[in-house]
């Protein structure tokens, strides 16, 4: 009996009660199968959902991937642009130091090399992932210092343009006057009201009275008065070792200690002072030593600005 399992069932209504009798091992091996099966069966669903699971992590990951793909290339391709950018920005920067007399910029200086590990190395510890970032921070580090560098150079090259600029703008270079011709030149000549050989300072521009007179050059006037034999007078430091003087004025336009941009109208043309007749005695000085103004101005058409 030990060998059995019995089980009893209740009928409905008064049918009784009714018994069955199974063997145990009987029993037991189908409790096994249906156990074994439904393990089986979670184990497979469970490894199912993991599989799908995984699958879409996976599909995700991919996509991410080719997204990521994309991303670097754009980027590689960015970098490339912008490596070849700065090699004409590098062109044309020796160009400008060149204008502004400096030393051009060596291949060697603009690659502004830093120290870092050994390739081989870094091929040997880094994954390829890592080494293709690598290689795009080395790029990007480099532009960095080369634009640092570009900074500096044209720093140094806006200083020297800056400074030529104004010695430019301060050295007399243009016509005291529009119209009129020269009456009298600059050296020895003979004197109008002694009839003896004199030494003329400047050059006399005959021209009508009233006729506007301009500053020659960028500077500080210094002298804006009635001055003996020249009459009214106006003198202006330009800096740099020059001064011009413009004489027989019948107006002065401005006052001691102004300052004048070149081409700016100082006065008008007069007879004042030791004069035979209506014009302008223009002179130059450097570094207290007249000289030809003739040699100071640039000619017509030629831009000057």
């Amino acid at each position: 009996m030990d060998r059995y399992f019995t089980f009893l069932y209740v009928r409905r209504g008064n049918a009784g009660v009714k018994s069955i009798r199974i063997h145990r091992i009987l029993t037991l091996g189908v409790l096994t199968v249906i156990i074994s099966l439904l393990v089986v069966s979670i184990s497979m669903v469970a490894h199912y959902w993991k599989i799908e699971v995984d699958s879409r992590a996976l599909t995700e990951l991919e996509r991410e991937n080719e997204n990521l793909t994309d991303r670097i290339k754009a980027f590689q391709v960015e970098i490339d642009d912008l490596r070849q950018k700065m090699s004409v920005n590098f062109e044309l920067q020796n160009r400008a130091r060149l204008m502004a007399n400096l030393d051009p910029i060596s291949e060697d200086v603009w690659q502004v090399g830093v120290g870092g590990p050994e390739p081989v190395l870094m091929e040997r510890e880094l994954s390829a992932t890592d080494l293709l970032f690598s290689d795009f921070e080395g790029d990007l580090d480099r532009i960095v210092r080369q634009s640092a560098l570009q900074k500096k150079s044209y720093a140094e090259i806006i200083d020297i343009l800056e400074r030529e600029n104004d010695i430019r703008n301060s050295t007399p270079s243009i016509r005291p006057l529009k119209g009129g011709f020269i009456s009298s030149r600059f050296g020895r000549r003979m004197d109008p009201f002694t009839g003896r050989i004199a030494r003329h300072n400047g050059v006399d521009y005959f021209a009508r009275i009233g006729t506007p007179v301009m500053s020659t050059a960028d500077g500080m006037v210094t002298l804006a008065k009635k001055n003996g034999n020249m009459g009214m007078t106006i003198e202006i430091n330009h800096g740099n070792g020059f001064k011009t003087k413009y004489g027989h004025l019948l107006k002065i336009l401005v006052k001691r200690g102004q300052r004048i941009k070149r081409g700016e109208i100082i006065g008008l043309v007069g007879n004042s002072g030791r004069s035979t007749g209506p014009h302008l005695h223009y002179e130059v000085v450097f570094r207290k030593t007249p000289r030809n103004p003739l040699n100071y101005i640039i000619p017509e058409g030629v831009y000057y600005d």
